[in-house]
């Protein structure tokens, strides 16, 4: 059966790397929908660059939309009213994008913050109903956060937004930094993936070009390991053998000063507490590496 999915993803190497492993498996998922948050600039050349991709794969029907480009709370801790105009554009379109897909039928894969999702929960909670399921890179449970000591960057850039969409009641995985911390691009794995820039103007070509610039850094060098966190969940959707994991019920810390963003996971068992995510908190890194550099491989073909 071919699952629908929408990627929301954050802009950059590892985002073009993902949304090209997904247009390789045809017969097992089908992008409807991308969206990229950030910084607008990041976000416009990431759209152009996933247009491109998605046009050369005959895909160009495919929604490319920007993502809501802040939290949902101010700073001060002042919720927002529902935004209008590009921020309420964000959350609509991907409203739209889930009531076009029959109920309990489309998967939306996040790798950073929840906001666009969390405001489309909230603009129209009827797409619950048609959700399959969330699966979501987020989280430090039981290792160091990477925005605070106990925080990790997506939740933290939006702990509402994060405590919204696990509070949903839709079926949600969540991959927290425990689990994917040494899932990187390292000198082995680009090494394998040489072929792909064989054709420097080809689609793989270009993915390939802009994995190696990220290894190198903007002034060069000897090249350092980059996160490939943001295939994640495809590789949790495609191939959920290679995880292991347990449900629990998560919580975000969302006023603490040195706390907030935090994840807190309870095992179920104690009374009164239920579920709301399987939390996945190992993988087995190397067979997810290969998988992804196959189909990466398969997209030169």
């Amino acid at each position: 059966m071919t699952r629908p999915i929408i990627l929301d993803l954050t802009p950059g190497a590892q985002a073009m790397a993902a949304l090209l492993a997904a247009v390789q498996v045809p017969d097992h998922v089908r992008v409807v929908q991308v969206l990229f948050s950030g910084e607008a600039a990041g976000v416009e050349a990431a759209m152009t660059q996933a247009r491109d991709l998605l046009d050369r794969h005959g895909l160009a029907d495919v929604g490319v939309h920007a993502g809501c480009p802040g939290p949902l709370v101010h700073a001060g801790g002042a919720v927002k009213s529902v935004p209008q105009g590009e921020p309420g554009l964000a959350a609509q379109y991907l409203v739209q994008a889930i009531r076009a897909c029959p109920p309990d039928g489309v998967t939306v894969c996040c790798t950073g913050p929840l906001t666009t999702l969390a405001l489309a929960m909230v603009q129209a909670p009827d797409i619950g109903a048609h959700l399959h399921g969330v699966i979501a890179s987020g989280g430090a449970l039981y290792s160091p956060g990477d925005a605070t000591p106990v925080a990790e960057r997506n939740i933290a850039a939006d702990p509402e937004a994060a405590a919204t969409v696990m509070a949903a009641g839709v079926p949600l995985t969540l991959i927290p930094l425990d689990c994917t911390s040494r899932l990187n691009a390292d000198a082995v794995w680009m090494e394998q993936l040489a072929p792909m820039g064989a054709a420097p103007a080809s689609v793989a070509g270009h993915v390939h070009a802009l994995l190696a610039a990220a290894r190198m850094g903007r002034g060069g060098g000897n090249g350092v390991d980059i996160s490939l966190r943001a295939a994640a969940p495809l590789l949790a959707l495609l191939a959920p053998g290679l995880f292991g994991g347990h449900l629990a019920h998560v919580d975000v810390e969302c006023r603490g000063t040195f706390t907030r963003g935090m994840t807190v996971a309870r095992r179920i068992g104690p009374p009164g507490v239920q579920p709301n995510a399987l939390v996945l908190e190992r993988m087995s890194i190397d067979a997810g590496r290969g998988l992804l550099r196959d189909l990466l491989l398969a997209a030169r073909k």
